[in-house]
């Protein structure tokens, strides 16, 4: 593979990513890639022979690949693996809501879903798979990150990204630069039906032991689940488990194991 082919890959997986779960028509990846066609379909073909990408034929779709994943899970990071420290928690506030629950790990001006539970209520908001890349700012996870750093960084990093929002029909930079600051207010962020239509989500930052936000767990629902009245309880579990994660984010980094929390 030359270097051109693999940049060219790269940026078919980062716009796949920037895409959201509903995918991207190949008609789409082509004018953002600036490719013809034939390109484009030879790059997709090869990226699905790795499983880097998966087609939906009915709705002539492509979407982020489980292969992405299984790489992730074989990579060796430096710093704490918050796959394996977040599950545990994500799955306990899926059981107790009864609602999906979603971890997000940011990835510069990104956010990758890094794990997700789905609770016990029969209808489910699936609003972001796991291996799926956004922009900050796009969902509650991104807007409690951005809300988490600084007001002008966060200034800055909105206007960069602005021609990435235009992926995301529901959403814009003025909205998202609202929502971030209600987030930096609150200590949480609120995406109401800026995602999918019907949906909202409830999300807090997680930060590293010298407080930088480095990922961020949220919990959505059907809109009617997450009304006013219920928002400071699944906040104060969402507050609850951050709590958790960040000790042992920070006892990690120490060397130190606490108790209840698995090597």
């Amino acid at each position: 593979m030359g270097l051109q082919t693999l940049d060219r890959a790269m940026a078919a997986l980062h716009a796949l990513g920037a895409g959201g779960p509903d995918g991207m028509r190949l008609v789409d990846l082509q004018k953002e890639l600036r490719l013809s066609k034939p390109t484009a379909h030879r790059l997709m073909v090869s990226l699905l022979s790795h499983g880097m990408v998966q087609h939906e034929a009915e709705q002539r779709r492509y979407r982020l690949g489980p292969g992405l994943q299984l790489l992730a899970q074989s990579a060796t990071h430096p710093g704490p693996d918050l796959r394996r420290i977040c599950t545990p928690a994500v799955q306990r506030l899926a059981e107790e809501s009864g609602d999906t629950v979603f971890l997000s790990v940011r990835d510069g001006l990104f956010t990758v879903c890094l794990s997700r539970a789905t609770g016990d209520y029969p209808i489910r908001a699936i609003t972001v798979d796991v291996g799926s890349r956004r922009p900050l700012g796009v969902g509650a996870g991104g807007l409690a990150i951005l809300g988490s750093l600084p007001a002008a960084e966060s200034k800055r990093i909105v206007e960069v990204l602005r021609p990435k929002f235009n992926a995301f029909p529901l959403c814009s930079a003025a909205q998202i630069a609202k929502s971030q600051q209600a987030a930096r207010v609150n200590g949480f962020a609120l995406s109401d039906e800026k995602v999918a239509l019907g949906v909202r989500a409830v999300g807090v930052a997680i930060h590293d032991a010298e407080g930088a936000p480095i990922a961020a767990i949220g919990l959505a629902a059907i809109r009617q689940r997450v009304l006013a009245d219920r928002i400071p309880e699944l906040v104060a579990m969402l507050v609850r488990e951050r709590v958790v994660i960040e000790k042992a984010v920070a006892s990690r980094r120490a060397g130190v194991f606490p108790q209840g929390v698995n090597r």
